[in-house]
C-alpha cells in the first residue's frame, strides 16, 4: 500500500477513534477554549519555494526550527493544553497527541495529514480560528518537539509539498 493511501486509511481511522472524544467536549465533559479575541497574525518570514526542503524525511529529522516550537507552544498553552494537557499526553477531556497516542493514530502518515486534521477540527468549535496557516504548522512543530522530536535548522512551513513528504515514525533506536 503506497504512503498516500495510508495515511488516508490512517486517518479515517483516527477519526473513528477521536470522534466519540471530541463529542464529549459537547456533553460538557470539556469545553471548548473561550477564543475571545484571535491573536493578531505577524507577517511570516517569507520563505522562497527554491529555500523550503520538500524531501522525503521524518519528524526525527530536524524538520522544524526551536523559535517555531517556542510560537507553537505559546499557541498550544493558550488553544489546546486545556483538552490534550500541558504534555500532550491528553486529559479527561481531551485524546493524548503525543507519545504512544500519537504513534498508534498517526505512524506512517505525513505531517499534512496531521496538519490538516489539527486545522480542520481544532480547537472543536472553532476550527481553524486559532491563526493562520503557519500558526498551526508552529503548533504542530511543538507537539513533535513535545513528542521527543529535536529541532533544527529546517524551516516547517505551510506548503503542502514539504509537509506531506516529512512522516511521523515512531523514533529511531539509535
Amino acid at each position: 500500500m503506497n504512503k498516500k493511501v495510508l495515511g488516508i486509511a490512517s486517518v479515517v481511522g483516527f477519526l473513528a477513534i477521536a470522534l466519540p472524544v471530541s463529542a464529549q467536549h459537547a456533553g460538557g465533559v470539556a469545553a471548548p477554549p473561550d477564543l475571545g479575541e484571535l491573536p493578531e497574525v505577524a507577517a511570516s518570514e517569507q520563505i522562497s519555494s527554491d529555500e523550503i526542503d520538500t524531501s522525503e524525511r521524518t519528524i526525527w529529522d530536524g524538520v522544524f526550527t526551536a523559535e517555531q516550537a517556542v510560537a507553537g507552544g505559546a499557541l498550544y498553552t493558550k488553544y489546546c493544553q486545556g483538552c490534550h494537557g500541558k504534555t500532550g499526553r491528553g486529559t479527561p477531556g481531551g485524546p493524548g497527541v503525543t507519545g504512544a497516542n500519537l504513534n498508534k493514530a498517526w505512524e506512517e502518515t505525513s505531517l499534512l495529514d496531521f496538519y490538516l486534521f489539527a486545522h480542520g477540527n481544532m480547537p472543536p468549535g472553532n476550527a481553524g480560528r486559532i491563526g493562520n496557516e503557519q500558526d498551526y504548522v508552529n503548533i504542530v512543530a511543538y507537539i513533535m518537539e513535545m513528542h521527543g522530536a529535536e529541532p533544527g535548522e529546517s524551516k516547517l512551513v505551510w506548503n503542502e509539498d514539504q509537509l506531506s513528504n516529512i512522516y511521523i515514525v515512531r523514533k529511531p533506536r539509535d
